[in-house]
């Protein structure tokens, strides 16, 4: 009986995803009301507060409009779910990457955030000349605090859990062609599951039902053609070059550098200029978004399959790095 539970295969994993990520979004819209009514109580305690990290908070919680309760909400429950789902999905130590000595690593992540970065910033002083962006009154030429604070979280964090973790997950019981696309549609509907920018429920609006007027708004957003083709075909491509890039090379190096760099580039360019209207869908409102940026960063992962070295990644049961 041991030896015959021993040699079953692993059960895919891509329906437990997607249950988790049901759950995350199903609790998040119970739980952001929760928390904008604990956000409301927290104001009117820190009425009076004038200085300090009263100040600070009640400045904030002020400025917070119920998508952003939403979206804490949401990120909440990935966390407070994350164990369950890991220990359902039977996780062990062969999915996780073995980071090969650093002046490879580094080599690779050097090579994937300069293209990325490098390639996406010309396309930027591109659309600059064009006039679909125009430069902000006091551009902030010198400020890489956070770009390069924000190249660095994400890069590592999404590429160990998209690339590593779940892209490992999926080889267990598929082809490679089959977890790469499984993969990359995962991530880009993840990153797709966000309040439309600009739309707001109103405070005084705001009841138990309203996270499920958020997803409802979420849903709408995938019957937007304009939007689908300038957004999430995006996304799509950036999850297919990431996820390739980590079977090409077999590590995730190579993968945080590109995904830094085109963090990095993306929002230094959005602290310098400003988006001028009528340009979807070849050109958005930063640049994530649109034809133009699609065509970049499809450019970016042939150019880094090509300057990158072989060391393929296969659905050998375990993904060994």
């Amino acid at each position: 009986m041991q030896a015959a539970a021993a040699s079953r295969p692993p059960s895919s994993a891509l329906p437990k995803l997607v249950l988790y990520l049901a759950s995350v979004m199903l609790g998040g819209a119970l739980l952001a009301p929760l928390l904008f009514d604990l956000g409301q109580w927290t104001r009117g305690w820190l009425a009076d507060s004038s200085g300090g990290i009263g100040a600070w908070l009640l400045s904030e919680i002020k400025r917070a409009h119920f998508t952003r309760y939403f979206n804490r909400a949401v990120l909440l429950c990935a966390i407070v779910f994350i164990w369950p789902f890991l220990r359902w999905v039977k996780i062990d130590r062969s999915l996780l990457p073995v980071w090969k000595p650093l002046s490879v690593g580094f080599k690779q992540w050097t090579i994937g955030f300069l293209l990325a970065a490098g390639l996406l910033l010309v396309l930027g002083f591109i659309f600059l000349q064009m006039g679909a962006y125009g430069l902000r009154p006091r551009p902030g030429w010198w400020k890489f605090s956070e770009p390069i604070t924000a190249a660095l979280g994400a890069g590592i964090i999404e590429e160990f859990f998209f690339r590593g973790l779940l892209l490992g997950l999926l080889l267990r019981t598929m082809s490679s062609r089959s977890a790469l696309t499984a993969c990359t549609f995962v991530f880009a509907t993840v990153h797709f599951l966000k309040p439309p920018e600009g739309w707001q429920i109103t405070d005084a609006e705001v009841d138990w039902t309203s996270g499920f007027v958020v997803l409802r708004q979420i849903a709408a957003g995938f019957g937007d053609v304009d939007f689908l083709l300038a957004e999430f075909a995006t996304l799509f491509a950036v999850g297919w070059v990431l996820a390739a890039v980590r079977l090409h090379t077999g590590a995730l190096w190579a993968g945080i550098g590109l995904h830094g760099g085109w963090i990095f580039g993306l929002k230094y360019f959005s602290a310098l200029t400003s988006y001028r209207d009528g340009w979807l869908p070849w050109i958005g409102n930063n640049l994530k978004i649109g034809l133009m940026p699609l065509i970049v960063v499809l450019i970016t992962g042939w150019l880094a399959v090509k300057l990158l070295p072989t060391n393929h990644l296969h659905p050998t049961g375990a993904d060994r790095t």
